[in-house]
């Protein structure tokens, strides 16, 4: 779910005066201005956002990190830390529906055999205990559904209905950086890449550290955070990394093909897929890759094992259940010419992405509930008379 880009939005929205939000806020403004007004009296040149110079080299060898999606000799496309880490609050929603969809549909039911007939449904005649139940349930059923879309909806959001993935594009014809999100995420938008930091600090040698996740971010002017005139838009990109070695030269790899050129790296061995599949998703949730670079999937082989039935669950139900109520995007036309992109094949991977899962989901949910049933597979083919 993308937790942490909302997180980084929000910071930069106005928020009720005194809520908790605005006292965040109020805060880390506070602590910053604390911590440049200490530098000032020591004299000291307070970093303030920008610590990572794009000329300068900070690993010797490159690792693409298997976060790309597409390199070509003008851009590379790159995945962000939490486009696999999805899956949680979809089973949630749907056991919150799979409750309050049939009682809808009973209270319905009940409600309409009453005033057609003036009879409850199974025939009896209508008394106080009927009375009161539809009373209760006329007054529960609303209250839940307001609570559903005023309150749960807007979170389901973070991995629902939805993009199935941000994408974060590094030009370097135009030397620009694009962050292609929804608009509650911030929208897509435009950054210089001279204009680039990067969470690589440099008083830390590469055997130090834990790995983790990269975070770039930029200064911005469209903010509404009334306790500062300048916000911070960041994305998180690539997979966590094991090690902070793995993250200078992940970063290495981002950094020379936008400085030195596309030949300045090699091919990514295997791009990651875009196209969602059942597997995929519950190897995706079995990782348990945590921040900080722990991958306790890995180190705990017999967890794993324990866990299965609840990763087949969390996976199908959580992960793949939430790609399937999400969509493909693309970037905007301009952003795809001016990174010289096929608009033929954007236009036609767009639909396939968007489609073929639909169909492919489709038959296999047919083929599982056709074998756990014991009804012949070939059915919907002989309704359509193609059998």
């Amino acid at each position: 779910m993308y937790y942490l880009e909302w997180i980084n939005t929000q910071s930069r929205q106005k928020h009720k005066p005194g809520s908790a939000s605005d006292v965040a806020q109020k805060n880390a403004y506070a602590e910053i201005e604390e911590k440049r007004n200490k530098a000032i009296a020591e004299g000291v040149e307070y970093q303030d956002i920008k610590d990572t110079e794009i000329w300068e080299s900070r690993s010797e060898r490159v690792d693409d990190n298997h976060a790309i999606y597409a390199k070509t000799g003008s851009y590379i496309d790159v995945c962000t830390y939490n486009d696999d880490k999805r899956g949680l609050i979809t089973p949630l929603i749907f056991c919150f529906l799979y409750g309050i969809i049939p009682w809808w549909l009973s209270v319905f039911e009940y409600t309409s055999s009453i005033l057609l007939t003036g009879l409850q449904p199974d025939g009896a005649l209508i008394d106080g205990e009927a009375i009161a139940v539809i009373g209760i349930d006329l007054l529960a059923l609303p209250f839940l559904t307001y609570i559903f879309f005023r309150y749960l909806f807007k979170f389901w959001r973070l991995e629902a209905f939805t993009m199935r993935r941000l994408i974060v594009r590094f030009n370097r014809k135009t030397r620009q950086v694009y962050f292609l999100r929804p608009s509650f995420l911030g929208g897509t938008v435009i950054y210089d890449w001279a204009d680039i930091g990067a969470t690589v600090p440099k008083d830390m040698e590469n055997h130090e550290g834990i790995g983790g996740m990269l975070m770039l971010y930029f200064q911005t002017a469209d903010t509404q955070n009334p306790h500062s005139n300048i916000g911070l838009d960041a994305a998180f990109v690539g997979n966590p990394c094991r090690d902070f070695g793995q993250l200078l030269s992940f970063w290495e790899y981002i950094r020379r093909f936008m400085e030195d050129g596309a030949d300045a790296v090699p091919m990514p061995k295997r791009l990651r897929s875009k196209w969602p599949n059942p597997l995929t998703s519950i190897l995706a949730v079995s990782r348990l890759n945590l921040p900080g670079g722990f991958d306790l999937g890995h180190s705990f082989l017999w967890l794993r094992i324990a866990l299965t039935p609840l990763f087949v669950f969390w996976g199908v139900g959580g992960h793949y259940g939430s790609l399937m109520l999400s969509y493909e995007p693309r970037f905007p036309k301009a952003l795809r010419v001016a990174s010289g992109e096929s608009e033929l094949k954007s236009l036609l991977s767009m639909i396939a992405y968007n489609l073929f899962p639909v169909i492919y989901t489709a038959i296999g949910g047919w083929c599982a509930y056709a074998w756990y049933k014991d009804l012949d597979m070939q059915l919907p083919l002989r309704w359509l008379g193609w059998v």
